[in-house]
This record gives structure tokens, sequence and C-alpha cells, in this order.
């Protein structure tokens, strides 16, 4: 496929994603089942989150910056050591989606001002439901901004998906997707049990940030044309 109709395709998902989130209760009935209404709370309580964030929340985080040093690590050390250099294609893959995923998808919860279902008043919350590309009431005084769409810490996970363009061998580049996924959705999932995102917000997080990575593949391959000697250990 080419690179402007992957990116084609990403940028329809995209609509797609927010014509769901605009014109469909789908967000509020998925989140409905993770309330409980009685208790006031989620299925994952503040109680229930100081016991499983070592895993599904700061555990992820520190998965990704170690992740993240060992590449920065092997291409720095391919300088002086060649047999490393075989490995800087994987390494400069990944490092870039680290950075860039996250940095740029959770970086845009600070211009869309859409608050978290825990936030709501429909949720027992304080502020009024309104959807990414709707207004506040004019009644409404906003004392702080939400910062809720696009998921954040999914994106964590999603920078995984670059092991699609990382590996080399095609059955290696699908278990690389699957694995993204799998963090991606786990990390996704986990926050929606806790009332921080609704489904749209963390779909929206996967397929921005495979169009990141469509990008970073790209960018990798330019500088691999230019630099060939920093990838062969010769």
């Amino acid at each position: 496929m080419t690179l402007n109709k992957s990116l084609f395709l990403c940028v329809l998902a995209l609509a797609f994603i927010l014509g769901i989130e605009t014109y469909t209760d789908l967000d509020i009935w998925v989140q409905n089942h993770f309330y409980l209404p009685q208790q006031r709370e989620w299925l994952i309580n503040a109680e229930k989150h100081k016991q499983l964030t070592y895993f599904f929340y700061t555990g992820l985080k520190c998965f990704l910056f170690i992740c993240a040093l060992g590449c920065l690590s092997n291409i720095l050390f391919s300088l002086k050591i060649h047999n490393l250099r075989q490995n800087n294609h994987f390494c400069l893959i990944m490092l870039l989606s680290f950075i860039i995923v996250p940095t740029l998808v959770a970086g845009a919860k600070s211009f869309t001002n859409v608050y978290c279902p825990y936030q709501l008043d429909i949720y027992n919350g304080f502020f009024p439901f309104v959807r990414v590309l709707e207004s506040y009431p004019a009644d409404f005084i906003q004392l702080k901004i939400g910062r809720c769409f696009p998921a954040g810490h999914s994106t964590a996970g999603f920078a995984f998906l670059g092991l699609f363009y990382a590996f080399q061998k095609k059955s290696y580049r699908y278990l690389g997707l699957t694995i993204g996924l799998l963090l991606g959705w786990t990390a996704g999932i986990y926050q929606m049990l806790r009332g921080q995102h609704f489904l749209s917000h963390t779909l929206f997080s996967m397929v921005a940030a495979f169009m990141l990575i469509i990008l970073i593949n790209q960018l990798v391959k330019k500088i691999m044309q230019k630099h060939p000697n920093l990838f062969t250990a010769s």
C-alpha cells in the first residue's frame, strides 16, 4: 500500500471515529457498563487502582522508558561498536515511536477541551457532557479546561505498533502489530474501567498512533538512504 493511500485511510478512520462520537451514543452505552450508579463509583475505584497501578499504569510507563533507553543505548554504542549497527533500523523506529506517539497524541489533549467520564454530571461529576466538536453551554463557567481526548495513557502501549515496521520478517511484523494492539488496548480498557476515557478516545489514539508510525517509517527510510553506513555492521 502506498504512503498516500495509507495516510488517507487513517484520516478516513479518524473522521469515522469522530462521527461515531458526535452522532451516536455508543460511548455512553459502553461506559455505562463500567459505572456502578448505586455506589457512585467505577468498576476500578481509587482503592483498586492503588493495587493495580504498578502493572496497568506506572508499570507500562516504566516498560516504555526501559525499552526506549535500550534502543537509544544501542544507537549510541553502535557509533563505536559496528556490530550493533545492524539493530539500528529496529531501534530507531522504536525510539521515535516511543517519543513521538505519546508526545503528539497525548499532547493533543491540551487543545480539545474534553472532560473525562468521571468528571461529567451524567456520572455524578461536575461538568456537562459535551462532545468533541460541540460547544459548551453559554452559562457554563469553565474554571479549567478538559484534558481527556484523545486517550493519553494508551499511547504508551500503541507506541509499540512501531514493531510492525521495525521487524523485517512478515510473520514478525504481524506479531509486532498484535503486541502493540494488546498493550494499547490493555491500557485503554483499564482507563475506561476507571472512568478516565470513553471508547472513542482510545480508538482515536490507536489510529492516530499508527498514522504517526507510518510517517516515522518513511523518515527512517530516508535516514537509511542518506546514511547507510549507520545501519550495517561493515
